[in-house]
């Protein structure tokens, strides 16, 4: 028999799963289940190793084509506190600027110089690069607006009703989409980045929208969104929330 600890993931994964479970089968009726379990239910990897042929990988940065350059590295620095890295001056109007928190990703684990920043980008993780093109015209639409691969990027805060507090001391300078302990709908900007456009939306059934909404509102209700000066959505949660947001 496989026994699972209670204080693993997978248990805390199946528990949170059937949490919400329980609270959406009570808001909705459930579309027809995959024929042994009801949804949602986690569908968790298995323990088989990598290829040790990627032993040492590791994801290093994102990127995004920005509009602003100035503003954009003016907002990451402020509001979430990365640093900028390096700019590097390609040509006249074309530059590619990486930013950064100390230490490998977690800001507030010890101070780096620039120097030290530079040094170690390539041994860094959750290392942010913004690809700016200075011309009169730089139509770049956002993933909000203009649904594409690109969904949001993801950050864990310590506190966050704090953020909350912060994000809103801010006032216009930060478009925040949605705040802590409210609730999400259709259609809006995270539906939008989350594959959920009225286009996509038209092509499901009522009922399984319904059930959709069902499970994502209890599970983004303790979340922030917000959007960066470009409309890039910004998923904001708690250090102690679920693992499988």
């Amino acid at each position: 028999m496989v026994q699972i600890r209670p204080n693993s993931f997978a248990a805390a994964a199946l528990l949170f799963a059937s949490h919400f479970i329980s609270i959406s089968s009570g808001c909705v009726t459930p579309p027809p289940s995959n024929g042994t379990l009801e949804f949602p239910y986690p569908e968790l990897g298995t323990d088989a190793p990598s290829d040790p042929a990627t032993t040492g990988y590791f994801i290093n940065h994102l990127c995004l084509n920005v509009r602003n350059l100035t503003e954009s590295v003016n907002f990451y620095s402020d509001i979430f506190g990365l640093r900028k890295i390096f700019t590097l001056h390609v040509s006249e109007h074309y530059s590619i600027t990486y930013m950064g928190h100390s230490h490998g990703g977690k800001n507030g684990t010890g101070y780096q110089t620039t120097d030290e920043l530079n040094r170690e980008k390539n041994n860094a993780e959750g290392l942010l690069e913004l690809v700016y093109v200075d011309i009169p015209d730089n139509g770049l639409a956002a993933s909000t607006k203009n649904p594409n691969t690109f969904g949001h990027i993801g950050i864990v805060v310590p506190d966050i009703q704090a953020t909350q507090a912060r994000l809103e001391a801010y006032g216009d300078s930060v478009e925040i989409i949605k705040s802590y302990d409210q609730n999400m709908f259709l259609p809006s900007d995270i539906a939008n980045a989350g594959s959920l456009s009225p286009e996509a939306v038209a092509q499901l059934s009522k009922d399984e929208i319904d059930f959709i909404l069902g499970v994502l509102i209890p599970f983004t209700k303790p979340l922030i969104f917000v959007n960066d000066p470009d409309g890039n959505l910004i998923e904001i949660q708690p250090q102690e929330g679920s693992a499988l947001v």
